[in-house]
Formats: structure tokens, sequence, C-alpha cells
């Protein structure tokens, strides 16, 4: 009788401490696994860490072969403005526009300009330069050659056109008050073949 009694209270005790021990080898586990994804979390930070530096430093390097590169080529149109008159330049460019070299056009005409700031020829050289952006649609620095252009020669012999096409950016950016009284300049200050084709334009704004 005393031995059943004693067994009845010696089994709960085992299984108690049976789970005990299982209890504290999952907590074990835990605070291994634990650990192991701290460390695994440190390795990514320092790593992700390292591939940020890295690629500060490509972004310089690419910063610095994109400036190489541009420095290159406008050298290079440099060189093929140099002794070259106005009119070959002219040429040159409006050949490479023909040819849809836009970019190419854009970069000699810009050469002459810088090389020849004071030249009678940047007003026109200005005004092909607008007609790239134009092409391409980009009415904003269209608009902003062009007046350039108008500005350095407003006498010149492509000063009315320049106008119509300053109007004319106007009008696809929206801007009608500009529009109409750049059209009305052409109308008043240059008549002749612009100013026709000015006045027929008005007439289309409402």
């Amino acid at each position: 009788m005393f031995g059943e009694v004693a067994m009845k209270n010696v089994v709960p005790f085992f299984v108690l401490a049976v789970f005990a021990c299982e209890v504290h080898g999952k907590n074990s586990d835990v605070l291994e696994l634990s650990d192991s994804v701290r460390d695994v979390t440190g390795r990514i930070e320092r790593l992700e860490k390292a591939i940020a530096e890295l690629q500060k430093r490509v972004d310089f390097l690419e910063d610095a072969l994109g400036k190489a590169k541009q420095e290159a080529i406008i050298q290079k149109e440099v060189n093929v403005i140099t002794n070259k008159s106005p009119e070959e330049v002219l040429k040159i460019s409006i050949d490479m526009m023909e040819e849809n070299d836009l970019e190419g056009a854009r970069r000699t005409l810009t050469a002459f300009i810088q090389q020849n700031p004071t030249s009678i020829y940047c007003g026109m050289m200005m005004f092909y330069v607008g007609n790239t952006y134009f092409i391409e649609k980009d009415y904003k620095n269209a608009a902003i050659e062009y007046m350039k252009g108008f500005k350095s020669n407003p006498n010149g012999s492509k000063s009315a056109e320049t106008l119509y096409k300053l109007a004319v950016s106007f009008r696809r950016l929206n801007q009608v008050d500009k529009c109409k009284s750049t059209l009305q300049k052409i109308i008043g200050d240059y008549p002749g073949l612009f100013a026709q084709k000015a006045a027929a334009e008005l007439k289309k704004i409402k």
C-alpha cells in the first residue's frame, strides 16, 4: 500500500522533471537561434553599408567618366569647327540635322558660339540650336534659344523667322499671351512673309 502511494507521488515529479528539462532545452535552442539571428542581422547590416559605400565609389567614377567623355566630345566639336568659316559651320550643322544627328548639330553650333561669343553669326547659330530642340518637341528649350538668338541679333536675316518659331513654341507651351504678343510684334516690325504667317496664326488663336 505504501509503495503504491509512493509511486503515485513520484510519477508526477518525474514528469515535471522531464518537462522542465525539455523546456530548458527548448529555451536554450531559442536563445541560440536568437543569437544566430542577431549575428546574421549584423552581417547583413555590415554588408549593406559596404554595398552603399561601393555604390558611392561607382557613382563617383561614372560621374568622372561622364565628364571626361563630355569634355572629349566638346573638344571633338571644337576641332570640327577649327579654321572653319561661319558658313561652313552652319553647313556642317545643317547636314547633321538632316541626318537626324540633332545632338551633334547642337554641340557644333554651341561650340562655335562659345568660341566666337561676339560674332554677328551667333544669333543665327542660336536659331538653329533652337530648331534642334523644336524638332525634338522640346519647346521650352527651343523658346529659350530663339529668345537668345533674337536678342543677339534683332535685325539679322533670321529675325522674323526666329520670332515666328518663338511664337509657335509659346503656343505649344500654352503660353497664349506671349504667343499673341510675339505674333503682333512680327506683324508690326517685320512686314513680309512671316508677317503674313503671323497674321494667319493670330486668327487661329481665340
